[in-house]
């Protein structure tokens, strides 16, 4: 059983070949969150793969109010307003990183405790250093980047390196940026290939697709 969790990025990759608990409007918070109750509920997967969503989001929790159980706020309500609480947390990309960092770091450390394989890449931020020069608390980023089984996160973009591949992209999303198209589920089979390599070649494995 092969299991992926992602937001609307990895949704759209309907051809997976397992369980698909990707959601759209999902945050990194969510892809945990949810891997860690599947698994405890249904028993251990043979591979996890996350492809990571925009480091952003976040989730919140309105069960008294709407009967809304924890979920990210893109869901639940296209009038909730997340960026200007969003600004209010943080006036930067400060905090979606570090907290990005640590969510990596902290479920790949679970699943490797569990004795699951897995792998984790960026899908649509396009990470880039100069972001994030000068600001202080991100020494978690270091053991990101010595964990082979997160594919290096400023060298690699799912979303980007669908478009270098060819790959075709839902015409509603024309005017955004490369790294934020919905590409379409035909465009998947270059990232299961380039995964399929990645896993050969840096962790000795690999996956019956």
């Amino acid at each position: 059983m092969l299991l992926l969790n992602g937001c609307s990025y990895g949704w759209a990759w309907q051809s997976f070949p397992g369980t698909n608990l990707s959601k759209s409007g999902g945050s990194i918070a969510r892809s945990v969150r949810t891997t860690i109750e599947w698994i405890i509920t249904n028993g251990k997967p043979d591979y996890v793969f996350i492809p990571l969503t925009m480091t952003s989001r976040f989730e919140i929790a309105q069960i008294m109010l709407q009967n809304i159980p924890i979920e990210g706020p893109y869901v639940i309500d296209g009038e909730f307003k997340h960026y200007e609480i969003g600004a209010k947390l943080s006036d930067s990309c400060y905090m979606g990183y570090d907290y990005a960092f640590m969510w990596i770091t902290l479920l790949s450390t679970w699943l490797d405790s569990q004795g699951i394989k897995h792998l984790i890449w960026d899908q649509c931020n396009s990470f880039d250093k100069k972001h994030i020069e000068g600001f202080k608390g991100l020494s978690k980023l270091k053991l990101v980047e010595a964990n082979p089984r997160v594919i290096p996160l400023f060298d690699f973009c799912g979303n980007q390196f669908l478009f270098d591949s060819g790959g075709d992209w839902e015409s509603c999303d024309d005017e955004r940026p490369i790294f934020t198209r919905h590409y379409k589920d035909s465009a998947y089979p270059a990232l299961q290939e380039y995964i399929t390599e990645y896993m050969d070649s840096v962790l000795n494995e690999k996956v019956n697709w």
